[in-house]
């Protein structure tokens, strides 16, 4: 992308300008997140006369059929470059937010969600994904975890700014200021500061030096040569290994998260503390980009897996047996979301490392639609455990039975080897 409106200075790392748009982009995918939407869902039981479990019925198909359609978005991103295609979804995701404002019945609402979690949840992380691996290898654990602090921001700072717009302004309104921010600051920075890879602009992932222009076609020869295609990879142990432990996080995290304050309420802990303590779970985050130098990069992710499925149990183990008060809810909350915000990192420097960076957006949004299903179906088995024994803790330990053989698999992880 040799047309790019901004001039080079080739003393900094272009990577790192990469890094700050991406979490930008993070950062702007809230529209279509479970913590920016949930806010709504108030505004709109207010409005319309639906029952919450046919608004969270409608959420959670929504959020299925965008999943299994994500790998087209992928496949996109591999034929016409990141570039032109975060500018294309930041401009539908700001459509999709005024379309959000004028929703007038159970049909619009549902059309609203699968818009937002297609092109917000799922593009705008998957994207910004796919771009940052393409211009780091040796530092690309600490490069991503620098690129999720912009989900950490999000997490922390979108409920309450939905919440002052709709109290402000009314939830129609609150919509359609996310959709001009979207076309006012994203669109224009990405368009302007993204390029796809530093061979578009004679640069070397991570300005590595080649003593002259043979090795550095060599340099790109062992890209071509180590990439695998979506198909090439599907055949791998691999990505279906990977892509099933990916499942269980999400999954989790979700069902905790949609009936925390009723698990909270069980172990004494009030709502308005309960309030304070689920924010916390981004809060290990910022320490994402010192555990990545000393841990993700430097070692096998056989090794890094197995070890964030152990701390997943021990978790799970905290929250069923120890979690009594607010103290010991929030020591809960900080250790997994360590866990959490780790197997994050870890799973989207995987997919670069293993399956190469050709086709990664291909690879990337097929290894989603794990996430995405898992996420989906996370609240139904704490329901079904709620209903049927009065407590959470048989859904906590089907999970903790699900992590114990996620741990095994990641001891079977091992980097595939493509067949020419």
């Amino acid at each position: 992308m040799k047309d790019t409106a901004i001039k080079i200075n080739n003393k900094l790392y272009y990577g790192w300008v990469i890094v700050l748009v991406s979490a930008l982009g993070v950062f702007f995918s809230a529209p279509g997140q479970t913590y920016s939407i949930s806010v709504f869902i108030d505004a709109y039981g207010e409005t319309f006369d639906y029952s919450s479990t046919l608004i969270s019925t409608g959420y959670s198909v929504a959020t299925v059929i965008s999943g299994m359609l994500i790998v087209f978005m992928g496949r996109f991103t591999d034929k016409y470059g990141q570039r032109v295609m975060l500018v294309i979804v930041g401009i539908l995701l700001a459509i999709t937010t005024f379309f959000n404002s004028f929703v007038a019945n159970i049909g619009m609402m549902f059309v609203g969600f699968f818009l937002l979690r297609y092109f917000g949840q799922g593009s705008m992380t998957l994207i910004p994904s796919s771009l940052v691996p393409q211009w780091f290898d040796k530092k690309r654990g600490f490069a991503l975890s620098l690129m999720y602090l912009g989900a950490t921001f999000a997490t922390l700072l979108v409920p309450r700014f939905n919440l002052f717009l709709i109290e402000t302004m009314g939830w129609e309104n609150a919509w359609r200021v996310w959709g001009l921010l979207l076309l006012v600051i994203f669109v224009p920075l990405a368009w302007i500061f993204v390029i796809d890879k530093p061979e578009d602009i004679d640069m070397t992932v991570e300005n590595e030096h080649h003593e002259d222009e043979e090795a550095a076609q060599k340099a790109l020869e062992t890209v071509e040569r180590e990439s695998f295609t979506l198909s090439g990879a599907l055949k791998t142990p691999s990505f279906w290994l990977a892509g099933l432990m990916s499942m269980i996080a999400p999954m989790f995290t979700t069902g905790v998260t949609f009936h925390f304050f009723s698990i909270m309420e069980m172990r004494s802990v009030g709502k308005e503390s309960a309030a304070i303590i689920i924010g916390l779970i981004a809060l290990p985050a910022f320490i994402m980009p010192l555990i990545a130098r000393s841990v993700i990069d430097k070692m096998p992710f056989r090794i890094v897996f197995s070890m964030i499925q152990f701390m997943f149990i021990l978790s799970m183990t905290w929250l069923a047996f120890f979690v009594s008060g607010p103290i010991t809810a929030t020591g809960f909350i900080l250790f997994y979301g360590m866990a959490f915000a780790l197997q994050s990192v870890t799973m989207n420097t995987l997919w670069p490392s293993y399956f190469g960076r050709k086709h990664l957006g291909s690879i990337r949004g097929a290894g989603t639609i794990f996430m995405v299903i898992g996420s989906a179906l996370g609240a139904l088995p704490f329901g079904i455990s709620k209903d049927i024994t009065g407590d959470y803790n048989a859904a906590i330990f089907i999970m903790m039975g699900m992590s114990l053989m996620a741990f095994f698999m990641a001891l079977a992880l091992k980097k595939p080897v493509k067949e020419y």
